[in-house]
C-alpha cells in the first residue's frame, strides 16, 4: 500500500526537525516498502533516494528546504527502479500519487496517454499509471502557460491537480471510480487531493522548543536563537495514513489542498 506525505515549512532551515516530528505522526514501514524523499535548495532537487526499508538513518539527511515530499510504495517487480520509483521528477515539480485503479490499468494508461501533448509523451520512461497522471498535471499546468511558473498561487496549482484527477476518473470510465490521492509540489507550495474514498488529511505543526534532532529539551532558561527559532517554526503537514486519525482534518472527497508559501490553507 502506497503511503505519501509532504510537509510545507516556515523555516527551511528546520525541515530536518520538522521531518523528524513528521516522521513520529505517520505510518511509514511495511515490508519491501521501496522509499523516495524529495526537497529542494534554491528549487533545484538535492536527494531523491530509494531503498526497501522506509527507516533509512540517511534518507532523512536534507538541506535547507522549504517543502518536501515522501513516498513509500510496493518495489516493481521485473522493472528498473528508476522506471517506477516515487516521487516522480519533473523540472521543479514533484509528484506522488497513492490508491488503487481498476485492473484493466494499461487500458486506462493508454487513454491518459493520448491526451497528452508529444513532448510529455516522450517523456515518459515506465509503463505505470502514476507516471501518466503526473505528466496529466503537467499537461494542465502548460495550459496555463505556468509550467515553470515560481509565482504560481497554490489554489490554482490545486485546482488543476483536481482536474488531473478528473481525467484519471474519465479514464476508468462510470462503472468503477478509483480512490486516489495526489500530492504535488515546486518547492514553494505543496496541493494534494482526494477522490474515490481514499484517505487524505492534513495536521498544522505549532512551535515547539522541544527537538531531539538539535538536543533541545525543551526547557531550557536561556532562550537562545536556536530555541527561539524552533518556538516560532510552523509547518502544515498532509498525508495519506497518519499513524493517529484523531487530531487530524480529514480531507472530504472530491476537495483539494492549497498550502501557499506563508502556509495560508485552503480548500478549494
Amino acid at each position: 500500500m502506497t503511503r505519501v506525505f509532504a510537509i510545507a515549512t516556515s523555516d527551511p532551515s528546520l525541515m530536518r526537525c520538522e521531518l523528524d516530528r513528521a516522521r513520529q505522526l505517520v505510518t511509514l514501514d511495511g515490508e519491501g516498502l521501496v522509499a523516495g524523499l524529495g526537497a529542494y535548495d534554491e528549487q533545484v532537487l538535492v536527494q531523491r533516494s530509494y531503498g526497501v526499508g522506509v527507516t533509512r538513518s540517511d534518507m532523512w539527511d536534507l538541506p535547507s528546504s522549504e517543502t518536501a515530499l515522501f513516498v513509500a510504495h510496493p518495489a516493481p517487480v521485473g522493472r528498473p527502479l528508476e522506471d517506477v520509483a516515487q516521487p516522480f521528477r519533473m523540472r521543479q515539480w514533484l509528484f506522488a500519487m497513492a490508491g488503487e485503479l481498476p485492473a484493466r490499468a494499461g487500458q486506462v494508461r493508454e487513454r491518459l496517454v493520448e491526451q497528452l501533448p508529444e513532448f510529455l509523451q516522450r517523456s515518459l520512461r515506465g509503463p505505470s499509471v502514476d507516471e501518466v497522471v503526473f505528466a496529466t498535471f503537467l499537461a494542465e499546468l502548460r495550459s496555463l502557460g505556468r509550467t515553470e511558473d515560481p509565482d504560481l498561487e497554490a489554489p490554482i496549482a490545486a485546482q488543476l491537480l483536481g482536474r488531473t484527477a478528473s481525467h484519471v476518473e474519465e479514464a476508468v470510465g462510470p462503472a468503477t471510480r478509483p480512490g486516489l490521492s495526489l500530492m504535488a509540489t515546486n518547492g514553494r507550495i505543496v496541493v494534494a487531493t482526494a477522490r474515490g474514498g481514499h484517505p487524505l488529511f492534513y495536521k498544522l505543526l505549532e512551535g515547539d522548543s522541544a527537538c531531539a534532532r538539535c538536543e533541545l529539551s525543551g526547557d531550557e532558561k536561556v532562550a537562545t536563537a536556536l530555541v527561539r527559532d524552533h518556538r516560532r517554526r510552523r509547518s502544515v503537514l498532509l498525508a495519506t495514513h497518519p499513524l493517529r486519525p484523531e487530531g487530524w482534518v480529514p480531507v472530504a472527497d472530491g476537495r483539494s489542498v492549497a498550502v501557499g508559501r506563508s502556509l495560508e490553507l485552503q480548500l478549494v
